[in-house]
């Protein structure tokens, strides 16, 4: 089975597609799969650009820059936390206020005096011991629980970098091994064609053409088990990257 094959049946078991779709989607689909008859690392976009994507598509990365957000923000709201002791006030006043007082110069009579109505407009500041005290403390204390995010969010980038490299050459691995084991299997089944034809025309005996049998049988298992390899590598592309296997490929 070659390798187009195998994507081909990697593309209808795991796909959305239903079964009313239109042919020339499917070919459309199906143009976008690895070409067996080259090398699938020339088909494939380069590695750097491979990771670039994993690590822009993985859910741990985009929590943990939800963490260093969320710490960023928790640092400015600490920074601008003084301000809490700036109050302002604003009132309004009216009414009969007379202030009635004796008068100095006159003993026995009475003076009053009228105080303006209207707004009043005023900015009250406190000053807490805490921040002369703890505000310093308390900002460094922020900083470092975002630092700690940040590095928490580069190991998190580190690890799919190291993860997608080792899936990246395991993959191409497992496609040259398939190859390979594809055409020792094809090498194998024309030799006992041949063994077959040289038996009956009495040319090798029986014992010739049972060992030409083993070494096709074992030659057929090498290429199950490098397939199976393969396949299972194949279908875990989209959830070890993140993107389907078409937006990996080097358009054509």
């Amino acid at each position: 089975m070659t390798l187009r094959i195998l994507a081909f049946l990697f593309l209808l078991t795991n796909s959305s597609f239903c079964y009313g779709q239109t042919t020339g989607a499917t070919q459309k689909a199906a143009s976008a799969l690895p070409d067996e008859q080259l090398d699938l690392q020339r088909q494939l976009l380069p590695l750097d650009s491979i990771i670039a994507i994993a690590v822009k598509h993985s859910p741990t990365v985009k929590f943990q820059q939800d963490v260093v957000d969320a710490d960023q923000a928790q640092v400015e709201y600490t920074q601008k936390q003084w301000s809490n002791n700036v109050v302002g006030f604003v009132n309004y006043s009216g009414g009969n206020q007379n202030i009635v007082s004796a008068d100095n110069q006159t003993p026995g009579s009475m003076s009053s005096s009228d105080i303006t109505s209207g707004f009043r407009v005023g900015i009250q500041i406190n000053l807490p011991l805490f921040e002369l005290m703890g505000r310093k403390s308390q900002v460094k204390v922020a900083k470092f629980q975002l630092n700690s995010a940040v590095s928490k969010k580069e190991e998190s980038e580190q690890d799919i970098k190291t993860l997608v490299i080792q899936f990246y050459y395991e993959l191409i691995y497992a496609n040259n091994l398939l190859a390979i084991r594809n055409e020792a299997k094809q090498s194998t089944i024309n030799q006992y064609q041949i063994a077959e034809k040289q038996f009956k025309d009495g040319i090798i005996d029986i014992g010739e053409l049972s060992r030409l049998k083993t070494i096709e049988i074992n030659a057929s298992a090498d290429f199950e088990d490098a397939k199976r390899q393969f396949s299972t590598l194949y279908g875990q592309i989209e959830p070890t990257i993140g993107v389907p296997i078409a937006k990996l490929m080097v358009k054509r």
